[in-house]
């Protein structure tokens, strides 16, 4: 709102009260922002499929494939494991620590049925990536189309 304000017209108390206002309005959504979710999912993972196999890849460094727990059961994938940063300083302390260790757990519901007891996994430059075949039920079936004379 644009209000026109003449010399005689000024009042500083409505004025200023007007401006508390749209302070504390401002403040509002700028606390109701700071409450949105910013913690993200970790490890965040990215699912690909082909029409043979499911691929699930997420990037976790600093571990090696022993310090990871994956499971398959039913439809849902779980990678569960403990990742520890920061264990050689010397006797010395962080400046700056962005990346948390300790135990993670994930667990993730897959778009189709898998044979778990196909699953592959390996551990590349930090990249986790997991290998599921699809089970033959959920591997896409051509349907033929045909002409039907009327």
């Amino acid at each position: 709102m644009v209000r026109v304000v003449r010399p005689n017209d000024w009042e500083p108390a409505s004025d200023a009260m007007r401006l508390q206002r749209e302070m504390n309005r401002l403040e509002r959504r700028a606390r109701r922002s700071d409450r949105a979710p910013r913690s993200r999912v970790f490890p965040a993972i990215v699912i690909s499929a082909t029409d043979e196999k499911l691929v699930i890849r997420t990037e976790i460094p600093g571990m090696v494939l022993d310090d990871f727990d994956i499971s398959v059961s039913g439809d849902t994938l779980t990678i569960m494991g403990t990742r520890a940063t920061g264990q050689d300083l010397e006797e010395g302390w962080y400046h700056r620590r962005e990346r948390a260790s300790g135990g993670f757990s994930r667990a993730v519901r897959l778009p189709a049925e898998v044979d778990g007891d196909r699953a592959e996994a390996t551990y590349l430059a930090g990249v986790l990536s997991i290998s599921l075949p699809l089970k033959e039920a959920a591997k896409p079936k051509h349907i033929p189309v045909q002409v039907v004379e009327a």
